[in-house]
Formats: structure tokens, sequence, C-alpha cells
């Protein structure tokens, strides 16, 4: 991809299209071959920073090890136990092609405020699939220490924040039918992960075919804060100033890769749809069993 493509999404359609502003550029790249695939990863510059190196460089080598894993994996399908040695599906490796992913990671903050957002957009060119994959990754860290922020600590109801999200994650994708939504489901109400923190709410990204089936692009969707209210968010995580989405933002992001995966149009009909789940949907229940003896817990009624 040209790089000037990539310094437009980095640089103009995420920060504008996320309410986010742009803190680092990116510095480098880096390119890590292996027997299977080839990385190109490219790093901000904010990495370099002692609270941030060695949490991009595991990120960086994770990326690449995860990448050629799966290539491998992808390979071993033609592997036969009844007749390893019918084809040497590993022995050629110097002679075939390699799958290729360009990953563009990139730091967004406003100034004064205690989060950075971390974005890894992965485009991959798998050998033997004619389509190029789109994924998007994000982590979120607390400014001054370079801490990664974790869910329980936006919400002073953590589980009830994570039932609400699983929640409105289903109505949203039902009627899609992917045989992975269970999967995404209870993984959401377990542990959410994979979302940015917006002053309108939080923004999930979900990898190809988890919420969609057979799509080879990551999908989004946002819950509104105020849908999320009931679980009481943290005043230091939610004081940011909601911005009004502009037609240069908008035209940003239609510039950009992300242009299928972030829908600014769904910021206004995304409360209207949640308030069903809202209203009417949330007691209050205390429980105590052997796990859980004198502790609270919120029920959702589906």
């Amino acid at each position: 991809m040209p790089l000037r493509c990539y310094r437009a999404l980095g640089a103009i359609s995420l920060a504008l299209a996320m309410g986010l502003m742009s803190l680092s550029v990116q510095a480098k790249e880096l390119v890590i071959e292996r027997s299977f695939s080839i990385s190109y990863i490219k790093v901000p510059a904010h990495c370099e920073l002692d609270s941030f190196k060695s949490t991009c460089t595991r990120l960086v080598n994770y990326y690449a090890r995860r990448f050629e894993r799966e290539m491998v994996s992808n390979i071993s399908v033609d592997y036969d136990e009844d007749d390893p040695f019918a084809n040497d599906i590993f022995g050629s490796a110097g002679k075939r092609q390699k799958s290729v992913q360009h990953v563009t990671m990139s730091i967004y903050s406003k100034p004064g405020e205690p989060l950075l957002t971390l974005f890894s957009v992965f485009k991959q060119n798998i050998v033997g699939n004619p389509e190029e994959q789109l994924l998007v990754e994000t982590m979120n860290f607390e400014a001054q220490t370079g801490r990664i922020v974790r869910f329980g600590e936006l919400f002073a109801k953590p589980q009830l924040a994570a039932m609400l999200c699983a929640r409105a994650i289903e109505a949203r994708y039902q009627s899609d039918k992917s045989p992975l939504l269970p999967v995404v489901i209870a993984a959401t109400e377990l542990a959410p992960s994979n979302f940015i923190i917006t002053a309108r709410g939080l923004r999930f990204f979900f990898a190809p075919s988890l919420v969609k089936p057979n799509s080879n692009k990551t999908d989004s969707m946002l819950i509104p804060l105020e849908a999320l209210k009931s679980a009481q968010p943290v005043d230091k995580w939610w004081s940011r100033k909601v911005e009004p989405i502009t037609k240069e933002h908008q035209q940003a992001l239609s510039n950009s890769s992300l242009k299928d995966v972030i829908n600014l149009d769904e910021e206004m009909a995304a409360r209207k749809a949640l308030d069903p789940i809202k209203a009417g949907k949330l007691r209050a229940a205390s429980h105590e069993d052997e796990l859980s003896k004198g502790h609270s817990s919120a029920v959702v009624q589906r």
C-alpha cells in the first residue's frame, strides 16, 4: 500500500472520525521476514518514549510471530498423517511465495486528557486467498504512565457494563447469523476487549467473520455512553467534550481504508436503537453462592 495512503489513514481519518487528535506520526518501518511471511510494521515515534518502548517492542514481535504462526497453520492443512512424506509441505519453504502483511501502528490523544489510544491497522495478503484482509486492533493507555487501561476501570459497575455491551452486540449482529457470534458475546460478558474510549461511548472492533460470516474486513459498532450510564461510568475517563462530526470528518473517513469499518451515521442511530436494551430490562439482584458470597451482581433480563 502506498505510504501516502497510510499517512492519510493515520493522520486524518482515524483522528477525525474517532474524535481523537494525532499525537505522533509514523517514525520508521520495520521489516520482519520469516519462512512463510513478511511483516512490514510502521511504528510511531511515541514508541521511542521509555513509557511505551517495551510495550511497542512486544507488540511488533507479537504481530510478526502471530502472522507467521497463522501461515504455518494454513500450510499444515495439507499435512497427511497417514503418509507424512507424501508432500514436502515445509521443506520447500524457500520456493514458496510468502504471505505479506502491512501493519500501521498509530497513537492518538487530545492534549490534557488522561487517555492514549493505540490503533494497529493490518492489511494482509495471504497466499491462496485472492482477497485482501483488513483488521483493526486497539489498546488504551493512561497518558502519563503508559499503563494499559482495563475495561474494569471505566465503570463503577464493570460487570453490568460488560453485560450491557454484550447485549448491545447481540442485538446489533444476531440477524447476520454468524456461527461465531455466541463466542463473541460470551467473551464480552467475561472481559470486553478491542475497543476505544471516546466521548460518545465505546467503539468495538471485530475481526473478519466474527460477527458477519464470510467477511474479509473488520466490523465495528458504537455503544453510546448514554446506554451505559446505569453502570456508572467513572468521571476520570469520561470527562471529554463531545465534538460535532463535520463534513470534513466524513470525507476524510470516506477516503481511508476504514470507510467500510466505521459508520459515522450510527452516532445518532445507535442511541435510539439501544434504548430498548436500557429501558425496563435491567434489575439489580443480590445472590449468594459458594463462589460469590456477600457480592452483589447485576442480572440482565433477556
